[in-house]
């Protein structure tokens, strides 16, 4: 069977239902870069053990997901120093990081916005609490990467 006829089988057992795509204007390549300001929100003072867990709005724990910790460098660059994945009742460890200015993503994903600020003390131990918010995913830029 070819592409043509398991084409003409979908339609006819879809109702023949059609889409078309409409760009409008011509394509950004920097898209992504202009329709979000990224900035830090973890910035750490002295070496730090940081650790937390991360959940939904409903207090649903996010399962074997991934948290990554990229120093942050600029709105343009920012690289990635630590990736862990979060436990049954999502909780992360990332060990002990150095201090500097971070930008911590607990969603691998857009569906889920990410922090703008998190909070750690400055004795060395640094716990988060972090209840992730729902971000809608019908949006032109839910198909960008994450930053």
């Amino acid at each position: 069977m070819n592409h043509l006829t398991v084409g003409v089988l979908t339609l006819a057992l879809t109702g023949g239902a059609h889409a078309h795509v409409v760009q409008v204007g011509p394509p950004d390549p920097h898209f992504c870069e202009t329709i979000e300001r990224i900035k830090p929100n973890l910035i750490l003072k002295v070496q730090t053990r940081v650790s937390g867990r991360i959940t939904d709005q409903t207090t649903a724990p996010f399962q074997q997901s991934f948290v990554e910790l990229r120093r942050y460098f600029s709105e343009a660059k920012q690289v990635s120093v630590k990736r862990v994945k979060t436990d049954a009742d999502g909780a992360f460890d990332l060990g002990l990081v150095g201090p500097g200015t971070f930008r911590l993503l607990p969603s691998p994903t857009r569906a889920f916005r990410q922090p703008d600020s998190l909070v750690c003390r400055s004795d060395g131990r640094c716990h988060l609490d972090i209840e992730l918010k729902v971000n809608p995913t019908d949006m032109p830029e839910s198909t960008c990467p994450v930053r």
